[in-house]
């Protein structure tokens, strides 16, 4: 029995250590579950981290790109914005320029003022670099497929640059290879501006030397032609450190050139961006004093010539020169100046005209016509920015009326993808700001159908009918200037002759007397340096003898103006001719002077008629007040 206990305790603890062993285990086992667990758990904390992370760094960059976007809008918004805004006045400047050099004046004004359009065109084209390098950053500029002439584009590149081109004495030579019986297919406005870009620039850098302007087909089939253009002058030239960095935005090759030569140093930058937009690389090749040659090639579609007819506008347009039309146009505007600019080009060619400050006074304007049944406006030029309504909502608002009424977007921001806008809004065309004579005269001929021609100023920018009175006007102020103009420096009122030599040298050029005009300024030069009668003598002999013989050829105008004069005592007859002078006075309308005859027919009007043939229509207008007060006490004028 004992030893059976002995035995089965022996059992016991072997089974004892071996349990002890298991729970060993078991607690190893339990330590490493825990220990993977541990692990697991880390490894999700992780991962949870890092999802986290993620989805932290995915709402920034929606957000970057969201703002990037609001950026890219704002960028644009702004670019339209500022096109209006600095084209808006520049159209101003120029249209009343051009409107002002059509009227009869002294040569020298007219110099004057031909200096101030050039100098906004040479504005205008800075104002245009800088919104185009603005485009190309922002990928907003995009280009028209058309097919075009490259002849055609070659002529009016070299129109353009011929008179800066014989203004410096320089050899220009032409080489156009003929596409023969082809049309190319692209944007031939930014072809054109790339070419006057690099011919400009040669032209510029160049004295006296040559300026090479080529093209040639290097490869075509049915479908397609390569064409290879080549701009080269033996002007000042380039290192070729400075080379490297011309095509850099608003750097030039050395810091004097601009200086020296002016520009804005983005001339180059676009011109190589458009370049490559249309598929081409601008290639550079220069060496100081030895001149450079800037040259592409671009692979165009084609398209038979045929397929291509000349636009039946233009061919008008070169025909008639100055069209006439016979309409009421509605001008929406909220710039005073642009509206009377407008109306005053649009008065130039026959057309009436109505306006408007906003959009909606122009739907106003055209819903009005319609209620009372009066016929629909003949055409709408509209602005786009105005205040209270813009020109989207009022085109489209003016459209869904259906009268029929052509209506022209009127605006400097011309982008192309504006320019859909505006077509889905009911404006199928666009008078970009500024505008020329002819541009505007090629909407018209698109909308309204001319009537007989006839032109009010002639190629010097005068009507006959004003001519004739012009030169009537000179013969009765200057029968004897040349006395005057004597009697005065004789008497050392050198200050006094030399006004009335200057006033005879610009009336002489009015008429176009060339010889009279030539030998008062002679004697205007010699007055201006201080000298007297005895200084110039010899010229009063020559100034007299001239004058004499243009007063005679005039004298059958001036008798003929004195014939049949009788007073004008009829009440309404002196109101209607009152009437139509006032707004010519306040306009400065030299035209008035077709009316001195008329005018010195009325009782007490002499002091009147001299202050308009004086050409002080500041003044005329105030004695045609006070004249008209007077007259208004006896019961002859209203």
């Amino acid at each position: 029995m004992a030893d059976e206990i002995k035995t089965a305790e022996v059992d016991l603890l072997r089974e004892n250590r071996r349990l002890k062993r298991h729970v060993r285990s078991l607690e190893s086992l339990l330590q490493r579950n825990k220990a993977v667990s541990d692990a697991q758990k880390s490894v999700n904390d992780f991962l949870a981290s890092q999802q986290e992370e993620m989805e932290k760094n995915m709402r920034l960059l929606h957000a970057e790109r969201k703002a990037a976007e609001m950026a890219n809008q704002a960028k644009s918004n702004f670019l339209a914005t500022m096109s209006h805004e600095i084209r808006t006045p520049m159209n101003s400047i120029m249209g009343f320029a051009e409107l002002a050099l059509n009227r009869a004046m002294e040569p020298q004004t007219k110099d004057y003022l031909g200096k101030i359009a050039d100098s906004t065109r040479w504005l205008l084209r800075i104002i245009n670099d800088i919104l185009d390098i603005s485009k190309i950053e922002s990928g907003k500029m995009e280009l028209e497929r058309a097919p075009f002439d490259l002849n055609e584009v070659f002529a009016r590149c070299r129109s353009v640059i011929l008179p800066s081109v014989k203004a410096k004495d320089i050899n220009f030579r032409v080489c156009l290879e003929p596409l023969v019986g082809k049309n190319l297919v692209g944007d031939s406005v930014r072809l054109n501006q790339v070419l006057m870009n690099l011919l400009s620039n040669a032209v510029k850098f160049t004295r006296g030397g040559t300026v090479s302007f080529s093209s040639m087909v290097k490869d075509s089939d049915e479908a397609r032609a390569t064409v290879y253009f080549e701009i080269k002058d033996n002007g000042i030239g380039m290192s070729p450190e400075e080379l490297k960095k011309i095509f850099e935005p608003f750097v030039q090759a050395d810091s004097s050139t601009t200086r020296n030569y002016g520009g804005t140093g983005l001339g180059l930058a676009i011109t190589k961006n458009l370049v490559e937009l249309m598929g081409g690389k601008l290639a550079a090749e220069s060496a100081p004093g030895a001149g450079s040659t800037f040259s592409f090639e671009i692979l165009f579609e084609t398209m038979d010539a045929s397929g291509h007819a000349p636009d039946d506008h233009d061919t008008k347009l070169e025909a008639l020169e100055k069209p006439r039309f016979d309409g009421l146009i509605l001008v929406c505007d909220d710039n005073s100046l642009n509206q009377e600019l407008i109306c005053e080009h649009l008065a130039r060619v026959g057309l009436r005209t109505a306006r408007a400050e906003n959009g909606k006074a122009a739907l106003e304007m055209v819903q009005e016509r319609l209620r009372k049944e009066k016929k629909p406006f003949d055409l709408v030029f509209m602005d786009m920015f105005m205040p209270v309504m813009d020109g989207m909502e009022a085109a489209s608002k003016i459209t869904a009326l259906k009268t029929g009424t052509p209506i022209v977007a009127m605006t400097a921001n011309v982008m192309a993808g504006e320019l859909e806008k505006y077509r889905r809004n009911g404006m199928p065309d666009c008078l970009g700001k500024p505008f020329t004579s002819r541009e505007l005269w090629r909407v018209l001929l698109k909308y309204l159908p001319p009537v007989e021609s006839r032109v009010t100023y002639e190629e010097g920018g005068v009507s006959e009918e004003l001519q004739k009175n012009l030169r009537v006007n000179f013969a009765r102020k200057n029968q004897t200037m040349h006395i005057e103009i004597a009697e005065a420096a004789a008497a050392g009122d050198i200050k006094l002759a030399h006004r009335l030599a200057h006033t005879l040298k610009g009336s002489a050029g009015l008429i176009g007397k060339t010889g009279l005009q030539n030998a008062a300024e002679e004697g205007e030069g010699l007055l201006k340096e201080g000298g007297g009668i005895s200084i110039w003598g010899g010229k009063i002999s020559l100034l007299k003898n001239e004058l004499t013989l243009v007063l005679e050829e005039l004298r059958p105008l001036l008798d003929e103006s004195g014939k049949g004069l009788k007073p004008l005592t009829t009440t309404e007859r002196i109101s209607a001719l009152f009437e139509k002078l006032e707004p010519m006075l306040e306009n400065i309308n030299p035209h008035c002077l077709s009316l001195i005859d008329e005018i010195r027919a009325v009782p007490g009007a002499e002091e009147l008629a001299r202050l308009i043939e004086d050409y002080d229509f500041e003044a005329a207008a105030e004695a045609l007040a006070e004249l008209r007060r007077r007259l208004h006490y006896r019961g002859l004028a209203t």
